[in-house]
């Protein structure tokens, strides 16, 4: 009779344990209970059940086969009619490649677990790594979903997982793990993790259990309905998002994002730079609809729930945002200061890619928007009009860019400091990217917010870091002389970056061949001087190689002392009053211009909700509702 080998997990590490039951080279016995939780999921990936047989006094027999035994051939769908270039590309193993086999039986009475190798079975004909490239065991998708649980990214995860697996002994199992194995784990975890974000009641619960969550979290919540409208909208924001909207609202952010919910209410979000330089949320709110009139209700709402008073609003080329902006900011009509719409020069220049699709029209535009002066733009604006061979083009520039040069251009923001730093919407979209990795068109309005408050929350913890580092931290860099890095040492950290980067620019206008450029004084014209008031890779060239030592001790100091008391508003304080007076008659062309551009919006919007439905009769019938309204207007016009 065959003796068995009693062993335990207590005395092998889980590779060791991993090897025994891989290759049986001797019967094993094992505790029924430690078998099967610290045995078997080491190797669950190694054999796959042949047969079983229950035997009439509770044991139960298996035999097992390696994984790579594969008896049946993978299928070709050779049958279904495909034709090749319309298959989906799959990847097949072919069957047979080992032909090892095992038998356990657990003896129920004895709560044991007998392994042995099967009579006549042979040896494995690969290694251990080999089956780890086409299954992971259950031990190791434990390890993961314990981390996935967690929610980092998938990269995250994996470094994890390969950290911890290496101190419990299961180095060799997570060598092969891949990020997309990892997750394809964690979206298959991801469904349960988020049944509290479903919401299956119907929308007016949904709105209740949002708002009454958000209350809990200490935000600000108010719902709102514009009857005229037949919309609705829920505006909410922070405490300390208010305030820092109230502090640093001067230039305010604006952008939308869609299907963080089912019911496809669009999220729109304020964001500010704060003293640190530090991006964050000053307020949200949803509506369920975009409209002028629902978008500038929700701003009133937030005005009145701080003292905020915004110069400059920087969006997309959204015409629903301008008129809401305008309608909530009436500017000195109400006896107020104006509240500027400034546009987002990346928006603008994507839409220029399409629209302006002859490319030397399109960097004549491109040369305009970068000009720093009025009548420079204006000359290059009019130059791409009539140098520009396509009248459809020439007409969509004098539409839609001649008379507004001051929202797009930059000439118009040379007056401020911080203008020129931001010029575009990529911090907020950045933000809305981040928050859409964790939302879906799937989750109610409560899931929403719940991710919503996830990240504020972050946003919040990042923006404590930052401040905490803002005047401790110091900066190291290789090639600056040494006086100069201890100067640099003496202002905030984010600043000490931007001088660093400045500093070492130096090398590389040598290596092009460039001398001093024979500055006399700190005025320097450069881009980085005028965004920053700081020195800059000319006057540090001047200072280092040149005549005039520029950077005297003097210097330093007013340079210094700029952020002595304060942070990044002090580029707020730093603006030129120029003023873009518009008369009566501009005023009202362009509130004309900007409702025929949120009609636009509006229907173009309606239409890809109902075409992305997938429903073609509901599609046709809106076209023909559209054209037969349309028609009339038209046609009366034409007379």
């Amino acid at each position: 009779m065959e003796s068995f080998t009693t062993v335990t997990s207590a005395n092998l590490t889980p590779d060791e344990r991993r090897n025994l039951l891989f290759d049986v080279t001797c019967s094993l016995e094992i505790p029924m209970k430690d078998f099967d939780e610290n045995w078997w999921p080491l190797v669950s990936n190694i054999w796959t059940q042949w047969n079983s047989y229950k035997q009439t006094n509770g044991n139960i027999r298996k035999d097992f086969a390696c994984r790579l035994m594969k008896h049946r051939d993978s299928s070709t769908r050779k049958k279904e009619n495909i034709p090749n270039e319309k298959r989906r590309i799959t990847k097949t193993r072919p069957s047979n490649l080992c032909r090892a086999k095992i038998r356990v039986l657990w003896l129920v009475s004895l709560e044991l677990v007998k392994v042995e190798r099967y009579k006549d079975s042979l040896n494995h004909t690969h290694s251990l790594l080999e089956l780890e490239r086409v299954k992971r065991s259950q031990a190791v998708r434990i390890l993961v979903e314990k981390e996935a649980i967690k929610n980092y990214s998938p990269p995250a995860i994996t470094s994890a997982v390969k950290e911890y697996a290496t101190k419990l002994g299961l180095g060799t199992s997570v060598e092969e793990l891949k990020r997309k194995e990892v997750a394809n784990i964690k979206y298959k975890i991801r469904g349960p993790l988020e049944a509290h974000l479903i919401c299956n009641s119907d929308l007016k619960s949904d709105i209740l259990k949002s708002m009454a969550f958000l209350i809990e979290k200490g935000y600000r919540v108010e719902s709102y309905r514009v009857s005229r409208q037949f919309t609705s909208g829920i505006v909410f924001a922070h405490p300390k998002q208010l305030e820092k909207l109230q502090c640093h609202g001067w230039l305010t952010l604006i952008d939308s994002t869609h299907k963080t919910n089912k019911y496809d209410w669009r999220l729109f979000t304020l964001y500010v730079r704060d003293t640190y330089g530090c991006w964050d949320v000053g307020a949200h709110f949803f509506v369920s609809s975009e409209n002028c009139d629902t978008v500038s209700e929700a701003l009133k709402i937030i005005r009145s729930y701080c003292r905020w008073i915004p110069r400059y609003m920087l969006l997309d080329q959204s015409g629903i945002e301008a008129k809401g902006i305008k309608k909530a900011f009436p500017g000195i009509n109400a006896g107020e200061q104006e509240c500027e719409v400034i546009l987002c020069v990346v928006h603008v220049m994507r839409t220029w890619m399409t629209k302006i699709y002859e490319k030397k029209t399109r960097n004549t535009m491109n040369a305009a928007m970068h000009k720093r002066t009025k009548i420079g733009c204006e000359k290059l604006v009019q130059d791409a009009i009539n140098e520009c061979a396509v009248p459809a083009i020439q007409s969509y520039i004098k539409r839609n860019y001649m008379k507004n040069t001051q929202q797009w251009a930059l000439w118009a923001r040379q007056h401020s400091p911080l203008l020129l730093q931001v010029t575009s919407t990529n911090p907020l979209e950045s933000y809305h990217s981040e928050l859409k990795r964790l939302t879906s068109s799937s989750h109610g309005l409560i899931g929403a917010v719940h991710n919503v408050v996830d990240v504020d929350c972050k946003k919040r913890s990042d923006s404590e870091r930052v401040a905490f580092d803002f005047r401790t931290k110091k900066v190291s860099a290789y090639g600056v002389d040494d006086d100069i890095i201890e100067e640099i040492h003496k202002f905030p950290l984010p600043l000490q970056h931007l001088l660093v980067k400045e500093a070492c620019a130096v090398v590389d206008r040598i290596e092009k061949g460039k001398g001093a450029p024979g500055l006399t004084s700190l005025n320097c014209y450069c881009l980085f001087r005028n965004r920053y008031l700081l020195p800059c890779k000319h006057i540090f060239h001047e200072h280092t190689y040149g005549s005039v030592k520029l950077l005297t001790v003097d210097a330093w100091k007013r340079f210094q002392g700029m952020f002595e008391e304060c942070g990044y508003e002090i580029y707020e304080g730093r603006e030129s009053v120029i003023e873009f007076i518009q008369t009566k008659q501009q005023k009202e062309a362009e509130d004309r211009r900007l409702t025929v551009v949120e009609l636009t919006e509006r229907v173009r919007d309606r239409y890809w909700s109902v075409e992305e439905m997938g429903n073609v009769e509901k599609t046709e019938a809106f076209i023909s509702t559209l054209e037969t309204s349309l028609n009339p207007i038209f046609s009366k016009i034409d007379k």
